[in-house]
């Protein structure tokens, strides 16, 4: 589908007070369309575009509370949470909170690969309205939990764990990191069926899925299972 959120040979803006190395991301070896990745301070974020994806790395949320945050869609890794409620302007915000043995390098990185590629894939791809007009951004604070599989382990009955906090009404995005040769639409059929039968016949929320291609074969059969949750 046509995504009008994200602009040709635009900027991804990260904002954080943290020094954040971005050689990890190599345009050459992304099948993404044009894109660059710069980072800003926070006290920029009162500057952000209102229609654009931001993301936003702190320690922890209280950073937040006294900054003013142009942006719709924004995307913020936090080390730690400390039940603070996030200001009002920040209501459609997606929380990544890194886990024990992460740092914001890591973190970045996890969720750059598992969601915001699929922002500017030239392939199949997310639109950011999709995801947040869903039916689990009407509970508040939204928190998205990310697993990094490969195909068998989907398959795979050990996996029913990470279902076991999924909601009735919650969503789940699965983003497929295969090489073009091995991708096809039945594969996502067959996986989508997997994880309803694991959900069960309560599940009454939504499913996305996106495909990102990649010229690095490590990753050939790679699968970002991710979910929101309140």
């Amino acid at each position: 589908m046509q995504n009008n959120e994200v602009d040709l040979n635009e900027n991804l803006v990260i904002y954080t007070h943290t020094k954040i190395n971005l050689d990890f991301f190599n345009p050459a070896m992304e099948h993404l369309r044009p894109l660059n990745m710069v980072q800003e301070p926070l006290s920029a974020l009162a500057h952000s575009q209102t229609d654009k994806v931001a993301v936003i790395v702190v320690n922890e949320l209280a950073e937040l509370t006294e900054i003013p945050i142009s942006c719709e869609h924004s995307i913020v890794i936090t080390a730690k949470n400390n039940l603070t409620p996030l200001p009002e302007y920040l209501s459609n915000a997606l929380i990544y909170q890194q886990t024990s043995n992460e740092n914001h390098q890591q973190a970045l990185e996890k969720v750059f690969n598992a969601l915001i590629k699929t922002y500017f894939s030239t392939e199949l791809f997310l639109e950011p309205a999709d995801l947040y007009q869903s039916d689990a951004f009407e509970k508040g604070q939204r928190y998205i939990n990310i697993h990094s599989l490969q195909e068998q382990q989907l398959m795979n009955e050990n996996v029913k764990p990470l279902f076991s906090p999924i909601g009735r009404d919650g969503t789940v995005i699965l983003n497929f990191n295969l090489h073009q040769s091995s991708f096809s639409l039945d594969k996502i059929q067959d996986l989508t069926e997997i994880i309803i039968e694991h959900l069960g016949e309560k599940f009454d929320g939504e499913i996305f899925y996106s495909c990102n291609a990649t010229s690095k074969p490590e990753q050939s059969d790679l699968i970002y299972l991710s979910y929101l949750s309140a």
